[in-house]
């Protein structure tokens, strides 16, 4: 049964022979005989048996693995043009005939397991921001127009570029995808996490992945909007979903990189009195049990006609003060939740909740 963890396993033994014996040739003959052992049960295995969607591929993580190759496949480019009213996005954000996987081939993974910080490249990470259910959406099936989104959208643009975050399909494009339909989300999610190259040969690495998510709904459910003609309520696409899309197994080259997700999910407007379970139906707080996540989730209604929205003023406001925003990850956080706190004054029952299997300091800057 371990056989299939046994890229994760060899390295977890290099770095404990390393640590036992002085000659590291030695260390590195009975890892290759370890390799060898598993390539040549891996081809039993693919002769014996079909494989199937619950078995890890050809494309599992290499433990020793630094730079991947990836096709230079055509990718469309977001922006605040990708959706409007007519669900125009449907045309361009949709899976490519032939899926690209990245590839890990050759990564010196014992130095990342023994640093206690996650490694630093040239680039901070790749950031996508979706906002459901603002200006350019036609009100409807009692949900109605988020008006303070568009500002939220630039807020949060401008402060992760100046931090030195880029878009996910290229630096000429917009991190800003708005009015999203539950088919369309699910396809950029799944092409921002299986088909991007966050390991590049050379130094264009990326620190980490940060995914942005503003919508309608209640903890662990994000809503998206319904297909033209669609009958019944806005759909959900539930929060679990979105991140186990980013498990390495999906990605090698997001091994040991921090995923990082913030998700505000708000009551419908009816349902804003902030009482402790107002609008909530369903929990469905879980996310993926592997290390190197990292989700900032809020499913409180906080938006005030003065000052806007309260979490993403919280997040802006820290990310653009340079010497809170160069702190630890963790510590980022508790000065966001400050804020948040300091703003809503007597008035909030719920704090945003940090949820992190993340297993060394992070540093964005």
């Amino acid at each position: 049964m371990y056989w299939r963890n046994c890229s994760q396993m060899t390295n977890l033994i290099y770095v404990l022979f390393k640590k036992t014996f002085r000659d590291e040739n030695d260390c590195k003959k009975i890892i290759i005989v370890f390799d060898r052992i598993y390539i040549l049960r891996k081809s039993i295995n693919s002769m014996s048996e079909k494989p199937d969607e619950t078995k890890r591929g050809p494309e599992e993580v290499d433990a020793r693995g630094v730079g991947s190759q990836m096709d230079n496949s055509k990718r469309t480019k977001g922006g605040y043009d990708q959706a409007d009213t007519s669900h125009a996005e449907d045309d361009q954000i949709m899976p490519s005939k032939e899926k690209v996987t990245p590839s890990v081939t050759n990564i010196e993974t014992a130095a990342e397991f023994d640093s206690s910080t996650y490694r630093k490249c040239k680039n901070v990470g790749k950031a996508v921001i979706v906002s459901n259910f603002m200006e350019g959406y036609t009100e409807e099936r009692r949900l109605g127009i988020r008006r303070y989104a568009e500002k939220d959208c630039d807020l949060l643009e401008k402060a992760l570029t100046e931090l030195g975050f880029e878009p996910w399909d290229g630096k000429d494009s917009k991190m800003v995808y708005k009015n999203l339909t539950k088919k369309v989300f699910t396809v950029l999610y799944n092409k921002v996490a299986k088909e991007t190259n966050y390991r590049p040969k050379g130094d264009e690495g990326y620190t980490c992945v940060l995914f942005i998510v503003m919508s309608y709904g209640r903890s662990g459910l994000i809503q998206c909007h319904a297909e033209p003609g669609e009958k019944g309520d806005h759909p959900f696409v539930e929060q679990k979903d979105l991140q186990e899309a980013f498990q390495p197994q999906n990605n090698p080259s997001l091994a040991l990189k921090p995923k990082l997700f913030i998700i505000q999910t708000i009551p419908e407007a009816e349902d804003s009195s902030d009482s402790p379970g107002a609008g909530k139906k369903t929990e469905t707080k879980r996310i993926p049990r592997e290390a190197d996540f990292l989700t900032y989730t809020s499913d409180e209604y906080c938006i005030n006609a003065d000052h806007g929205n309260y979490f993403i003023k919280a997040i802006v406001d820290v990310l653009e003060d340079k010497e809170e925003s160069a702190l630890e990850i963790q510590r980022v956080l508790i000065r966001m939740n400050k804020k948040y706190k300091e703003y809503r004054n007597k008035e909030t029952k719920k704090i945003p909740c940090v949820t992190s299997s993340l297993t060394k300091q992070l540093f964005l800057v």
